[in-house]
């Protein structure tokens, strides 16, 4: 886990595009401003949370926050200029299934010949798994914020527990998306460091050119 955090934090700007992370701050901004904006005035003039000004402010402001990282997820940051190319098919699926099992928890030794297939295929998840990060993150910090303002704002009574729990849940479900992308990201970074690490394979022999028969033309001549 903590290794799949440091390849996120050292390779992100190779695959998020910095104006579309600046665009995906301002509009999140904008659109938890304007929630927090409207929920100060409906509480004003419609006492729609009726707790302490302090805890109502709170509130607000948890929720507000709850869109905006919500609204974070649909924004598109990846730089698809620098997107690795797509596989090609091997055609061997012997062969593919032990490039896969090189990113597992235990990956086996790898074969001379899977080292280039080894390292692009590291390159493909490493860039996949930075993008579902960036983008995963905030859809369970969107939930657990909005259970969190629920719980401030004392809205749910003790017969809607439903209220209450069910965005915990949908938090924690949706976390596992993110750290499993994590995780993925490590076992990528250890998978091609050991490939680049290990020998290449070596080329193929040449099968020498067979000398038999005559040079030239082989028909006969009438007169032979």
């Amino acid at each position: 886990m903590r290794s799949g955090q440091g390849v996120h934090r050292s390779r992100r700007a190779e695959f998020l595009d910095a104006a579309r992370l600046r665009r995906r701050t301002l509009v999140s901004g904008l659109v938890a401003t304007a929630l927090g904006a409207f929920l100060v005035v409906a509480d004003a003039c419609w006492a729609l949370l009726d707790g302490p000004p302090a805890r109502d402010a709170v509130a607000i402001v948890l929720f507000a926050a709850a869109l905006g990282c919500l609204v974070a997820t649909l924004c598109p940051v990846v730089d698809r200029s620098a997107a690795p190319p797509p596989g090609v098919p091997l055609g061997d699926w012997r062969r593919s299934e032990r490039i896969e099992r090189q990113f597992a928890a235990r990956p086996p030794a790898i074969e001379p010949e899977d080292r280039d297939e080894v390292v692009a295929a590291a390159e493909r998840l490493i860039g996949t798994s930075v993008a579902v990060v960036s983008r995963s993150v905030w859809l369970p910090a969107a939930w657990l914020l909005a259970w969190t303002a629920v719980v401030v704002s004392g809205l749910p009574s003790d017969d809607q527990l439903t209220l209450l729990v069910l965005p915990a849940v949908l938090g924690l479900l949706q976390a596992t998306t993110c750290l499993g992308s994590v995780v993925a990201l490590g076992r990528a970074d250890a998978a091609r460091h050991r490939a680049l690490a290990s020998p290449p394979a070596p080329p193929p022999v040449r099968p020498a050119a067979s000398r038999e028969g005559r040079p030239g033309s082989q028909l006969a001549l009438p007169d032979d």
